[in-house]
């Protein structure tokens, strides 16, 4: 005989996605296409500020990535 289990859904996995979304979109603002008030604090295109935000950018893409598709998987 089969064992019915009702666990509650949570929406912490979408919260931390949507999270994650904001963070990505930011971190692509800043990191490919630059304001001209970050421009003028990092002119250098090499320096690390950018560097920085890319990697975030993907970092962020993965992790929104995953946790979208936990909380689907979940619920």
């Amino acid at each position: 005989m089969a064992r019915k289990y009702n666990v509650p859904g949570t929406k912490k996995y979408l919260i931390t996605a949507v999270v994650m979304l904001v963070l990505c979109i930011w971190a692509v603002l800043d990191g490919w296409f630059p304001s001209e008030k970050v421009l003028e604090r990092h002119p250098d295109p090499t320096d690390g500020f950018y560097l920085f935000n890319k990697s975030l950018a993907i970092i962020m893409l993965v992790g929104m990535v995953v946790f979208g598709y936990i909380h689907f998987m979940v619920n």
